[in-house]
């Protein structure tokens, strides 16, 4: 049983982990537990994964009478999960964090059932540090994760990144099905599977200061602004392709020669196993800041700048475009950095531990 969801950076290694699982054992049974009307429902549905939904929602860190009905779903999404999980009988629970991730892993750890947990940021989540202890193995996508968790049981393998991403398109040749200029640097823009107010803002005035020889842009801006940035950047003196969602982010990573995105788990991952360089404006209000530690992460490998939401102006985005581009041998040592932090083994090493589970062979440490 897979569960644990609420944004890409948890599904997308969810789905990476089940690709491999499937590959190796096709007659796999598989059930996901989650939040109904969510993303990991929707993720599920694309692959053909049962969904059993809880009513669960995130704890509030303000008081107010609202925490009792919050309380009360949390406690009635444990006895759900105790259904769930008495009627499929798994063998192993794979939570992938995320608040959603507590009632199934809560459960399962009291009723004898192997759990197999991923911390996906450079701090543990929440739901990971609650449930750590009783884990039979936490893994984690780096060496100096914060938070305490039994050392013993936890192993640093990296984050999951999806096949396609393991065996990019050669540049020139993404560029081409794009429908990319080939003589003119591309720069992707992505602000995670909602977009990202702040970076559209700057990006609206950064297209229409780029010159169209400086730079081209494949700017994803999320469904709720696509349809407004697209009309914005109608007239820009750099040319400018932008989607509310992109669908085949490798080709286009494969494409880029520098990416201006959030510091989600997934896309760091992403950029590390792509070795591109990157500018990271980490998502403020992510829990626990989690996504400013996992940019500086890159910044101190040398791998990207990192550039503080709040100091997110299309003049500093635009300047540090040009700086960037301007120097193509640092951004070849920023993408060779970038590569240092991959673990492309990441997929292989996790879908081994939950088959060693199985098995009742003791977890290699």
């Amino acid at each position: 049983m897979i569960t644990g969801g609420g944004t890409g950076g948890h599904t997308s290694p969810a789905i990476a982990v089940v690709e491999e699982l499937r590959r190796r054992d096709p007659q796999l049974l598989l059930q996901w537990m989650g939040k109904k009307n969510s993303m990991e429902e929707r993720v599920a549905s694309q692959h053909n994964i049962p969904f059993r939904a809880v009513p669960v929602e995130g704890w509030t860190r303000i008081k107010s009478p609202r925490m009792i009905l919050i309380g009360m779903k949390l406690i009635w999404s444990v006895f759900r999960a105790w259904f769930y999980l008495r009627v499929f009988r798994p063998q192993v629970v794979f939570g992938v964090g995320g608040y959603v991730s507590l009632p199934a892993i809560w459960m399962a750890q009291r009723m004898g059932i192997h759990t197999v947990l991923h911390e996906q940021n450079k701090r543990l989540g929440l739901a990971n540090r609650i449930c750590a202890s009783r884990a039979s193995c936490l893994l984690l996508s780096y060496p100096d994760t914060v938070g305490e968790f039994p050392a013993e049981r936890a192993k640093v393998v990296g984050n999951p990144v999806r096949a396609a991403f393991m065996n990019p398109k050669d540049k020139e040749q993404a560029k081409e099905e794009l429908g990319l200029a080939a003589n003119v640097p591309v720069v992707l823009v992505i602000g995670g599977s909602q977009g990202a107010h702040t970076i559209n803002e700057a990006m609206d005035e950064v297209v229409h200061t780029l010159h169209k020889d400086e730079a081209q842009f494949v700017w994803g801006a999320g469904k709720a602004e696509a349809i407004q940035m697209r009309l914005r950047a109608e007239n820009a003196t750099a040319s400018t392709q932008v989607h509310a969602f992109i669908d085949d982010m490798a080709t286009v990573c494969a494409a880029a020669d520098l990416i201006i995105s959030r510091a989600g788990a997934s896309t760091t991952a992403e950029l590390a196993v792509l070795g591109k360089p990157a500018i990271l404006v980490p998502y403020p209000h992510a829990a626990d800041n989690h996504q400013e530690h996992n940019a500086r992460a890159f910044e101190t490998a040398g791998a990207a700048v990192v550039l503080l939401d709040k100091d997110c102006t299309g003049d500093t985005l635009t300047r540090m475009i040009r700086e960037l581009l301007a120097e193509p041998q640092r951004l070849e040592d920023m993408g060779r950095a970038s590569k240092t932090l991959a673990k492309p083994l990441a997929t292989e090493t996790i879908a081994e531990t939950i088959i060693e589970l199985v098995h009742g062979k003791e977890m290699p440490v």
